[in-house]
């Protein structure tokens, strides 16, 4: 039974230093999205957040701006819920 904990263990920690080495805002974190640059949010060692900065959309009251958000993990982006800010 030790045996399978101490494999498990190593496993579960070389998983999470692959995915800390291969965060897309460990090696660039203002360059993203081919030419399209986006801003960085909250990093994390295994993935970071990020808002792309092409404009905003207005909500259907327009009383919001919604900005699209990404998450980066392991060197691919994939959009996740929208971010809404209050409009001025």
């Amino acid at each position: 039974m030790k045996k399978y904990i101490t494999i498990l263990l190593v496993t579960l920690i070389m998983i999470v230093g692959l995915l800390g080495i291969t965060n897309p805002g460990f090696k660039q974190p203002y360059r993203l999205f081919d030419n399209v640059e986006g801003k960085l949010t909250h990093n994390y060692y295994i993935f970071s957040v990020y808002l792309r900065n092409e404009g905003y959309n207005l909500s259907d009251n327009k009383k919001y701006r919604i900005y699209k958000r990404y998450i980066g993990i392991a060197l691919n982006f994939y959009e996740i819920s929208p971010l809404k800010v209050e409009q001025e």
